[in-house]
């Protein structure tokens, strides 16, 4: 295929001009933030309580167990811990929800859960370009960190370097930043 020449008004298409886009940024500074925020934190929530719901059924397997070869009181207290351990599954997944800004998106929630799990992969990647721990066994390591005062500060400057461009494809990050601008900031009833 043969490219015709540019017209003679105009430079070649290789150099920067003044017809020229360039690159740049989608969304605004809190939008890109609120992005990473919920992403990341989506992805922390779903390791952190998918690691705990696997311990509670090991510890309920272990229950069971103890009550067909041991004492039964032991199976009962090994039984009252696995309910404990699913009880703190529950609210630790309503305490990230809501650190995450998971209301923030209300109605586009489902969109949002979407974007999740298509994009789950690449949230790890990245993580791990940011040198963060992103493995799906140690993701609960980086909540861990997070809840830590010695090592919160550290994770938390390593995170800042999420870029959000490098995880969600462009025209999917168009769409999300559409539904931040329409959504009403945090904070604001």
């Amino acid at each position: 295929m043969t490219q015709l020449p540019p017209p003679p008004d105009r430079p070649e298409p290789q150099y920067d001009s003044e017809y020229d886009v360039g690159r740049f940024e989608q969304g605004t500074p809190g939008s890109r933030w609120a992005l990473g925020r919920y992403l990341v934190g989506r992805v922390i929530g779903e390791y952190v309580t998918k690691a705990l719901m696997v311990f509670a059924l090991v510890v309920v397997a272990l229950a069971a167990l103890v009550w067909w070869l041991g004492p039964h009181w032991l199976a009962v207290l090994i039984g009252i811990f696995a309910v404990c351990v699913l009880l703190f599954r529950a609210v630790l997944g309503a305490v990230l929800r809501r650190a995450t800004g998971a209301g923030y998106f209300g109605p586009m929630e489902h969109r949002m859960r979407r974007l999740v799990a298509e994009t789950r992969g690449d949230v790890r990647g990245e993580l791990r370009r940011i040198g963060v721990p992103s493995r799906s066994w140690t993701v609960p390591l980086l909540a861990w960190r997070l809840a830590r005062r010695r090592r919160r500060g550290e994770t938390l400057q390593r995170l800042r370097q999420f870029d959000v461009e490098r995880v969600v494809p462009g025209a999917r990050l168009d769409e999300l930043h559409l539904i931040v601008r329409r959504l009403r900031p945090p904070g604001r009833g």
